[in-house]
């Protein structure tokens, strides 16, 4: 294993991602969940989304040591 982690981001002019608004939620802030809350939205709107698809694999981050 390399240590390196790919990560397809979602499209931030999509009109449907509202991921900002949900990880500026103050009860998301102290909760201290926001990475796996962002992780699973992140998820299920790119499942659905052909839009974020298509712009998280054109803009694929890798992220490593």
């Amino acid at each position: 294993m390399s240590g390196y982690q790919m990560h397809a981001p979602l499209d931030p002019e999509c009109p449907d991602n509202n991921l900002g608004e949900i990880l500026g939620d103050p009860m998301t802030v102290y909760s201290g969940c926001g990475d796996e809350i962002a992780e699973d939205f992140e998820a299920s709107h790119r499942a659905k989304c052909k839009r974020c698809q298509e712009y998280g694999a054109a803009n694929i981050e890798v992220v490593g040591p």
